[in-house]
């Protein structure tokens, strides 16, 4: 991870660089941003959802007009409407 992908993040979200920096997690910021860490690629994509691969399991964040703004290894910006965020452990 490099300080031009953190910048870009606390730019898009319009706060501190030092709240965006942290591992293996995520965070929404006035439901029209979400910030993923520690993910492991892209599983879904479109409009209405973005599922993420985790270590162990999904993480599926559900909205309107929502689009990749960022996205490299292991982070990602998502943008829109963010109507629900939810992870499933992948344990059967």
């Amino acid at each position: 991870m490099n300080n031009s992908f953190l910048q870009c993040i606390s730019d898009i979200c319009g706060t501190e660089l030092s709240s965006v920096v942290s591992g293996g997690k995520y965070s929404v910021y006035g439901n029209t941003v979400a910030v993923v860490e520690g993910h492991k690629g892209i599983a879904f994509y479109s409009r209405e959802k973005v599922c993420f691969f985790l270590r162990q399991g999904m993480l599926e964040i559900c909205g309107d007009n929502l689009e990749i703004r960022c996205l490299e290894k292991n982070c990602g910006v998502i943008c829109g409407k963010i109507l629900s965020v939810a992870v499933q452990d992948g344990k059967k």
